[in-house]
């Protein structure tokens, strides 16, 4: 199998190259040498002009798919990781007990290193990692980070922040990176800069794992498209579980459908993703 925009040859079982993000082909035309005057400008033309937007329409794509693990890691994760752990709890609920809520708040918002969120980032990049062969993957942290040293260089400069007061004789790192601020204190600057910059980051990591441990899921990894299934419906039936109690406990809210709408992509992603692979024909080497 040969990629008809780079000549980079796969092995049989991919479909798409890695760079380009474009459909394999079983053999590479020949290509007309340039000094052969029986070839005119005028049939070269179409065969450029093809060739041009097969290029144009790849990179778009590549783009548009990075910008979707960019979203993924930047607000998908913190949004879904919640959703996801709190099953955990609300099976409480289904037996009659109470719901610690401030257990889980404190474990999914108060802590300054995010673990739950971190952990559902790395399996995410590994599941989604192995199909979405694009190597821009793993550098989803970089936006993040910029952003992180924009708002660490500003509060330098300007302490008062427009989500949180100054705290006199509190240093930066402890701001951004430990207990200096808290959401049960009105500060939301970690939750707003510091966690899409830990997520993506984890996300990312995640990626390059399953690059450097196992390659490139095709059509024979079942157990990896039972992981993507698997993970896919967890993370939808996590969305149901939560509009039902929410709804049951304070009533129908507008807001709901907003809250839900980016876990409800990213278990959709994982069971789109997970159909994809298993429609890809089998090798039979």
């Amino acid at each position: 199998m040969f990629c008809p925009l780079c000549k980079v040859e796969y092995r049989f079982g991919f479909s798409r190259c890695a760079d380009c993000d474009a459909e394999l082909v079983e053999e590479l035309l020949a290509e007309p040498s340039e000094k052969n005057p029986d070839i005119s400008i005028a049939d070269k033309g179409p065969a450029e002009d093809s060739f041009g937007r097969l290029r144009t329409k790849s990179l778009t794509k590549s783009v548009l798919t990075f910008g979707m693990h960019q979203f993924i890691g930047m607000y998908g994760i913190p949004f879904t990781a919640p959703i996801v752990f709190s099953l955990g709890f609300k099976f409480l609920l289904l037996f009659g007990h109470s719901y610690p809520r401030k257990t889980f708040y404190s474990v999914v918002s108060e802590s300054p290193y995010f673990p739950v969120q971190i952990i559902f980032a790395v399996i995410l990049g590994w599941l989604l990692g192995r199909v979405f062969r694009l190597r821009s993957m793993v550098w989803l942290w970089v936006v993040p980070l910029a952003i992180l040293c924009y708002s660490v260089a500003t509060r330098v400069l300007n302490p008062a922040t427009v989500l949180t007061s100054s705290v006199v004789g509190q240093s930066w790192f402890s701001h951004y990176f430990g207990w200096g601020c808290r959401p049960a204190d009105h500060c939301l600057d970690q939750l707003v800069v510091t966690l899409p910059f830990y997520s993506s980051l984890a996300y990312s990591m995640g990626v390059a794992l399953s690059r450097k441990t196992l390659g490139f899921a095709f059509s024979q990894s079942k157990a990896h498209v039972r992981a993507l299934w698997v993970f896919g419906l967890i993370v939808l039936g996590a969305v149901v579980i939560d509009l039902a109690i929410s709804t049951k406990v304070s009533g129908w809210q507008p807001g709901y459908l907003l809250a839900a709408a980016t876990p409800t992509g990213v278990g959709a992603l994982l069971l789109y993703t997970g159909s994809t692979l298993h429609r890809q024909p089998v090798s039979s080497t």
